[in-house]
């Protein structure tokens, strides 16, 4: 069936051609579900001898390796991106691997479209080396008829610790039921999460003062939308929720409806994204604790709007995301703004940065602090929700000498 797969590039090591192997990188931006990368690109890459695997300093082709999970196919984007004279500086290749396939299988699938890419680059360096053949056309498969729009799944999970005199355990779950076709998306996700801090209590006057704390929150999402064409598409959100006691709601509902701009089609292969959302909608809140406008309870309009992107430029991803809302009739009671840049750079050869930023200024009724215990630590650690400005940001800087020798040792991995 696939006879003129292992035709599609042979190399053979010429005399000299050793000293001089095309050198090449992996990149893997989003792994999925098998091991295509990097174990399977690299294998790849090793079966060949006139490839190396090089540090991207060096490199004369990097790979970049991109997947999109849809049901039990990963759909992977080979991005090939090389300064081989005579060769396009871009090639790009799609395959689909069945990710509950066995290894033999998904190789089998992935190393056509992987040579198919590394050919021309070869052949441009060393055209003695590759020989090309076509075959005759197949007939095409039947489309499976047992494909299903419908998504289900449950997550669970938890961390926790323990000592003598101090004890954690959070534990948080989510079960989802989701719809999705290329030009309308459904989703329900019923999610919770809880958790509990044990430690000695304070000791204020000679009174012990407890500082353990317990927390939970129950929510409920219905989300949908509709695309009138790549561009433009509307959709909505309603959310219920609730806190526990010491949360600063008793329950808490809220209803959008909007409509989104956006620039690349929702399927880009490489996860570019440039969005403009309005949205309008209804909050209904009730609180634990009287704010300092003197609400247990409060219902008001909203409006806001959001602009995001995500652009991916082979060494370079770029993300920012601008949003601003506001209660409608009283926009000074309660409102937003925030801004959130985030940069991935491959400044050179050596060094990689990764730079996030979030700034949000925001402005609603605060609790009631005459009612508030100062010795109740438990809902005193629970208040930031009104601070008027939060800030927060990461930062970090890689700086390294990569080998040459192309070769792998994964031994003692796992410690």
């Amino acid at each position: 069936m696939r006879r003129w797969l292992p035709l599609l590039l042979v190399l053979l090591i010429g005399r000299g051609v050793a000293a001089q192997p095309l050198r090449v990188t992996i990149e893997c931006e989003e792994e999925g579900r098998t091991k295509a990368c990097p174990a399977f690109l690299l294998g790849f890459v090793d079966a060949n001898p006139v490839l190396l695997q090089s540090p991207r300093a060096s490199a004369d082709v990097i790979v970049y390796a991109n997947a999109s999970e849809v049901a039990l196919v990963d759909k992977v984007h080979l991005r090939f991106v090389g300064t081989v004279p005579g060769a396009p500086s871009v090639i790009e290749v799609d395959v689909d691997l069945d990710s509950r396939a066995d290894d033999d299988t998904q190789r089998a699938q992935l190393e056509p479209a992987f040579l198919r890419g590394i050919a021309l680059f070869v052949g441009a360096r060393f055209p003695n080396l590759v020989k090309i053949e076509l075959g005759a056309l197949e007939a095409e498969e039947a489309v499976p008829k047992d494909t299903t729009p419908w998504d289900v799944g449950l997550d669970v999970g938890g961390w926790g610790n323990w000592t003598n005199r101090y004890r954690s355990y959070n534990g948080s779950s989510t079960v989802w039921l989701a719809r999705i076709e290329r030009r309308s998306r459904a989703q329900l996700a019923i999610s919770a999460n809880g958790g509990v801090n044990k430690q000695p209590p304070l000791i204020v006057d000679g009174q012990p003062v407890s500082v353990d704390s317990n927390n939970w929150h129950a929510g409920a999402d219905l989300e949908g939308a509709w695309l009138y064409n790549h561009c433009y598409s509307i959709g909505g959100k309603s959310s219920v929720w609730r806190d526990d006691p010491k949360g600063q709601f008793r329950y808490g509902t809220a209803t959008q409806v909007g409509a989104e701009w956006d620039r690349f089609h929702a399927d880009d292969p490489r996860g570019n994204r440039l969005a403009v959302l309005a949205v309008v909608g209804y909050n209904v809140e009730g609180y634990n604790l009287q704010n300092e406008i003197g609400e247990r309870f409060a219902h008001y309009a909203v409006a806001g709007a959001i602009a995001s992107g995500k652009v991916r430029k082979d060494k370079v991803l770029l993300g920012l995301s601008l949003g601003v809302g506001g209660q409608i009739l009283h926009p000074t009671r309660r409102h937003h703004v925030s801004v959130s840049p985030s940069i991935e750079w491959q400044l050179g050869g050596h060094i990689d940065l990764n730079l996030s930023f979030s700034v949000t200024k925001r402005e609603l009724p605060g609790p009631d602090e005459s009612l508030i215990d100062p010795t109740d630590y438990a809902l005193q650690s629970r208040l930031s929700y009104a601070e008027p400005l939060a800030i927060n940001g990461s930062f970090s800087l890689s700086i390294h000498a990569d080998r040459t020798n192309g070769e792998r040792n994964d031994r003692f991995s796992d410690l």
